[in-house]
């Protein structure tokens, strides 16, 4: 292939990577309540950097740049959705938003604290 359609093809996946990032800001700012807000904010701008990643590793097609541009784009899929989970945790802890489905979260909460304050069995018998 020429220069010109690595160029144009790069080109192509920066605006695409640039219109799910806008569509990711237009979500956090349009959606109703924070877990969809959360949603918004954690996967569209995943794909969004993904793209403009291969966009300019497409444009550039260097060594270094692309060995770059995959570190930026691992790290961001890593820690989006580690980020997003830790964020929903302490909304839920924080605030505990309603919900329309079963709270299975608040259901292994009290099993859990149930299991924890039921005492140690003793092994040691008095004769």
């Amino acid at each position: 292939m020429s220069d010109d359609a690595w160029e144009l093809l790069g080109g192509i996946f920066l605006v695409i990577g640039a219109t799910f990032i806008m569509l990711a800001g237009i979500g956090v700012v349009r959606f109703p309540d924070i877990y969809s807000r959360m949603h918004a904010a954690a996967k569209a701008p995943a794909l969004g950097i993904m793209c403009i990643g291969i966009g300019v590793a497409l444009s550039v097609r260097t060594t270094t740049v692309i060995i770059s541009v995959l570190l930026v784009v691992v790290l961001q899929l890593l820690a989006g959705p580690v980020g997003a989970h830790v964020l929903a945790r302490s909304v839920y802890y924080g605030m505990r938003p309603p919900m329309d489905a079963v709270d299975e979260l608040a259901a292994a909460d009290e099993e859990a604290s149930v299991t924890d304050a039921d005492p140690a069995p003793d092994d040691t018998t008095d004769p």
